[in-house]
Parts: C-alpha cells; sequence; structure tokens
C-alpha cells in the first residue's frame, strides 16, 4: 500500500509540475495576443473554441457519459460561468499590471482552499501552518507598499476580484471533476462557455478584433493549446495527491510564468516586488510541507 502511495505520489507531482509549465505560457501568449490586436472577447472565445476542438478526440476515446440531466448538469453550468468570468478578469488585469504580478496575485488560491477546507473540516492545521499565512500577508504588503502597482488601485481590484474566483472555480471544479473525469467537465467547460461567448459576440455591438500579423495568430492558438492541456493535467494530479497539495504546487506556476515574460515579454521584477514573491511562494510551500508531513505519519 505504501509503494502503490509513493508511485501516485511521484506521477502526481510529476504532472502537477508540467501543468504548472504548461500554464505558465497562457498568460504570456495571452499578452503578446492582445498587444497585436486581437480584442479581449475574440481571446476569450477562441481560448474556449480551441479547448473545445482539441478536447474532441479525447472524449471520443475515453468514451465517457458526455450527456447529464441530473444536478451534475447545473454545477458544469455554474463552473463554466465561472471559468469565463476568472478568464476574463484575468486578461483584464494584465492590460493593467505586470503578468508576473498579476499571477502572483491569483496564485494565492491555495490559502483560499486551505481556509475553505479548514472551516469545512476537510483538513486540519497545525499553529505555524498560520504563522505562514501571515508571512503571506507581509509579501502582499511588500509589493502594494513597494508602489509597484503606479497607483493602479483597478489593477489591483481586478486581480483579487480574480483570486475570488480563483478559489471558487479550483473548489468546485475539482470535486466535479472527481464525479465526471477531468476530460468530460473541462469539455464541458469549454462547450457552455463558447456558447454564452459566441452569443454575447452575436447579440451585443461590441467591437470584434482579430490578429493583425501572423505573430498575434501563433498566440492564440498558443494560448487555447496551453490552456486546455495545464487544467487536463491540474486534475489528472489532483486525482492522485489531493486538491489542496495540488492548488500548493501549483505556486510554481507564477514563477515559470515569471521566465516566460521574461523571455517573451521583457518585464522584470525589481528587488522589493522580487523579495515578496519569494516570501510569499517560500510561505506557501512551507505551509504545505507541515500537512504533508502529517500526513505521511498517518500512511506510515
Amino acid at each position: 500500500m505504501l509503494e502503490n502511495y509513493k508511485k501516485n505520489d511521484f506521477s502526481g507531482i510529476f504532472i502537477v509540475v508540467l501543468s504548472s509549465i504548461c500554464f505558465a505560457v497562457v498568460p504570456s501568449s495571452a499578452k503578446i495576443a492582445l498587444d497585436n490586436g486581437v480584442s479581449l472577447l475574440v481571446l476569450l472565445f477562441s481560448r474556449c473554441l480551441i479547448g473545445l476542438i482539441l478536447l474532441c478526440p479525447v472524449i471520443f476515446l475515453k468514451k465517457q457519459k458526455i450527456i447529464y440531466f441530473d444536478i451534475n448538469f447545473l454545477k458544469l453550468i455554474f463552473i463554466s460561468f465561472v471559468s469565463v468570468s476568472l478568464i476574463a478578469v484575468t486578461y483584464h488585469a494584465i492590460e493593467f499590471l505586470n503578468v508576473a504580478l498579476v499571477l502572483m496575485i491569483l496564485y494565492l488560491f491555495p490559502l483560499g482552499i486551505a481556509i475553505i477546507t479548514y472551516l469545512s473540516k476537510e483538513e486540519i492545521f497545525q499553529p505555524i501552518q498560520w504563522f505562514c499565512i501571515l508571512f503571506i500577508i507581509f509579501g502582499i504588503g511588500l509589493i502594494i507598499i513597494d508602489g509597484s502597482f503606479e497607483g493602479n488601485i483597478y489593477g489591483f481590484s481586478i486581480s483579487i476580484l480574480g483570486l475570488l474566483l480563483m478559489i471558487v472555480f479550483i473548489y468546485f471544479s475539482s470535486k466535479l471533476a472527481d464525479l465526471t473525469g477531468s476530460a468530460i467537465m473541462n469539455f464541458h467547460i469549454n462547450l457552455w462557455s463558447s456558447l454564452l461567448l459566441g452569443l454575447i459576440i452575436y447579440a451585443t455591438d461590441i467591437v470584434v478584433k482579430f490578429p493583425v500579423n501572423s505573430k498575434g495568430w501563433l498566440a492564440i492558438f498558443s494560448n487555447g493549446f496551453f490552456y486546455v492541456l495545464s487544467y487536463f493535467l491540474f486534475y489528472e494530479g489532483s486525482k492522485k495527491i489531493g486538491i489542496t497539495r495540488t492548488s500548493v504546487l501549483a505556486t510554481m506556476e507564477p514563477v515559470f510564468a515569471a521566465v516566460f515574460a521574461l523571455i517573451l515579454l521583457k518585464q522584470f521584477l525589481n528587488i522589493t516586488e522580487t523579495f515578496g514573491f519569494v516570501i510569499i511562494i517560500l510561505s506557501i510551500f512551507l505551509f504545505e510541507r507541515f500537512k504533508i508531513n502529517k500526513k505521511t505519519n498517518i500512511y506510515k
């Protein structure tokens, strides 16, 4: 039993790390697409449509149930609405703030997941883990007082809204993925999101803008491809090591995203931002480490 646990543990960690690398490409490709003439609505719609197309053969090969006529159907609709709102808020935020900073705020979501699971008595935390929470808040404070937002309270507020949506999405979608499977859930999210966005485009006078060059088209495809792959791997990994641990490991995504932003967008973090960033990431990992040790003792 212990051997199987360790095997699932290693494969789960590998899958989640791979998911983090894939997701790190998404915000930079979105920024490139927006900078090359793509409107936000087109970027959202193309991302969901590409995901839907790529998932079709996966669904066909898995031969799983696709249509639901129970409470899961309403849950899928709800998660789809939260998902498309999260995407819109994230892309809107990176129009005002540095990509790495937006993702740093969004990837405080493991903290929210931990608090929810604690209050619902799904998890039990040690006192030192709450000190880690204080250091996380301290890290956020360093970034805010540094003035890196340049007075852009709106961009910061949008990022906080994205954080709340991220917490809701990850918590409820992880439970839904256990019931339907990650491929089916992602298929429905992209299906209903595409229909919703398509209806908005058809029924409103919102200006639709397409890429002005091949670089913009490549960015659109990369955004959709890595988006659907990252979420598929995320939920596959969560089945093996649990959603709270998966969420904490996913905090590597801002680190990888910062690297990609540095390479693709030439965006840099200053010393204070970097210090706050490191404090947040280390605090979250320490928070998880103490919980993992406790769980490990159970298996021994």
